[in-house]
C-alpha cells in the first residue's frame, strides 16, 4: 500500500472515559462517509443553477462536516499517544473510492486532524496529501469490491437471493404498487418496485434538507413516502447475509492491519504505519455493521459524515483487544456479539474478520 501522508489516530469522546490508563492504543482504522452532497441525479425540470458545485459533489456544509470531524478526532488521537504533534510521511494510509466527494472528504478530514489553528490550516491544505484511489491498491483485493458493495458483480444476485423474496420486502412492494406508475411519471424514472426508489428518494431527501420546493406534482405525502421507503430499502438490503457477504472483504483487510500491528508491537519492530483511513459511502458503513453482527435497522441509514472506528489496544498484561464505535448522531459502542460488552479480544475479532 502506498502511504498517504501523515499523522493520526482516533477515537470519539466515549473512549476518553472508558479506557484504562494501563491500555495503550497501538493502531486505529476509521471508515468515514463523505459529507453533505448535491443529488447524484436530478428530477425533470430542475434548475441547473440549484447546484453550482455540480451533481454528486460536496456542498459547503459537507466540507465543513468533514473538517470538523477530523478536528474532533485530533486531540483524542494526540491524547492517546498514538501519534506525535508533527506528521511523518507513512504514518497514515488513506484510501478513497473514486469519486470527488470521497477524495475531498478524506483531504478535509486529514486537514482537520492535522491543523492546530487557522494559519496551520492554510499550510496543511497545500500539503500534497496522497489519496490513493482504492481501485489502485497493489494487492489482490479489489477496492471496488472492498469499499463499494454495489460494485460487486454478484450484488444483484445477492439481492434476489436474500432480499427480494422476504415477507417484509413483498409486503412493502404490495403496499406501494398502486403509486408506482404515477411516481414514475413524476420522476421520469421507471419504478416497478421499492428498490427503484433509491435514486429519486435520495434526490428528494436532498431537496428536503436544502429546502428546495421542486416536487414535479408530487404531494408532500408522496415525497415523504418516497423518502421513507428509500431509507428503509437502503438499510434493509444490507441486513443479514447481503451485508455480511459484501462487508467481509473490508473487515478482513482491517483484521490484517490489526494482526500486523500486534505482531510488530510484540516483536518491537514497528513500522511507521499507525493509522488507516477509508473514505467511502453509506453502503460501506451499512455492510460493515452487518459484517460485525450489529446491522442497522428501520430507516437508520448512516447520515453524512458518519464513521466507524476500530481501535487496537495493548493491555498491561501484554494482551490485545479491539474496541469499535459507530457514530451517527451519537457515539455507539459496537458490542462483542458473544456477550463480551465493549471489548473484543483480538483473537475473536480476527476470527470474525476471517470468516
Amino acid at each position: 500500500m502506498a502511504p498517504a501522508m501523515a499523522l493520526v489516530l482516533v477515537s470519539c469522546c466515549f473512549f476518553a472515559s472508558n479506557i484504562s490508563a494501563q491500555e495503550k492504543l497501538v493502531f486505529a482504522v476509521d471508515i468515514i462517509r463523505h459529507g453533505d452532497r448535491t443529488p447524484a441525479a436530478e428530477l425533470p425540470g430542475a434548475d441547473p443553477a440549484l447546484w453550482p458545485e455540480g451533481l454528486g459533489q460536496l456542498t459547503p456544509e459537507g466540507t465543513n462536516q468533514e473538517y470538523q470531524l477530523g478536528s474532533r478526532m485530533r486531540s483524542l488521537y494526540l491524547d492517546r499517544g498514538l501519534l506525535g504533534s508533527n506528521f511523518t510521511v507513512g504514518t497514515i494510509g488513506v484510501f478513497s473510492t473514486d469519486t470527488d466527494r470521497t477524495r475531498m472528504s478524506a483531504k478535509l478530514f486529514l486537514t482537520g486532524l492535522l491543523a492546530t489553528d487557522a494559519a496551520a490550516i492554510a499550510i496543511q491544505t497545500n500539503i500534497p496529501i496522497h489519496i490513493q484511489a482504492a481501485v489502485s491498491e497493489t494487492n489482490a483485493i479489489s477496492a471496488d469490491k472492498m469499499l463499494i458493495p454495489t460494485a460487486r458483480s454478484d450484488f444483484s444476485n445477492l439481492l434476489s437471493r436474500y432480499v427480494f423474496h422476504t415477507p417484509e420486502w413483498l409486503a412493502t412492494n404490495a403496499a406501494l404498487q398502486p403509486q408506482f406508475d404515477r411516481w414514475s411519471r413524476a420522476t421520469n424514472r421507471k419504478i416497478t418496485n421499492a428498490h427503484d426508489l433509491i435514486i429519486p428518494g435520495d434526490t428528494l431527501f436532498i431537496h428536503q434538507i436544502h429546502h428546495v420546493s421542486l416536487t414535479n406534482g408530487l404531494s408532500p405525502d408522496d415525497v415523504q413516502a418516497i423518502i421513507d421507503t428509500w431509507r428503509w430499502v437502503l438499510v434493509h438490503q444490507y441486513q443479514a447475509e447481503v451485508g455480511r457477504i459484501t462487508g467481509n472483504d473490508l473487515l478482513r483487510k482491517i483484521g490484517e492491519y490489526m494482526s500486523n500491528a500486534k505482531q510488530e508491537t510484540v516483536s518491537g519492530k514497528r513500522t511507521r504505519l499507525k493509522y488507516v483511513l477509508f473514505s467511502a459511502h453509506d453502503s460501506t458503513l451499512l455492510s460493515q455493521m452487518s459484517a460485525l453482527r450489529a446491522p442497522l435497522t428501520g430507516t437508520n441509514a448512516p447520515p453524512y459524515a458518519a464513521f466507524l472506528h476500530f481501535a487496537l489496544f495493548e493491555t498491561g498484561r501484554g494482551k490485545f483487544h479491539v474496541q469499535i464505535t459507530y457514530h451517527d448522531d451519537a457515539d455507539h459502542v459496537v458490542p462483542n456479539p458473544d456477550g463480551g460488552g465493549a471489548q473484543w479480544p483480538l483473537r475473536q475479532f480476527l476470527k470474525l474478520a476471517n470468516q
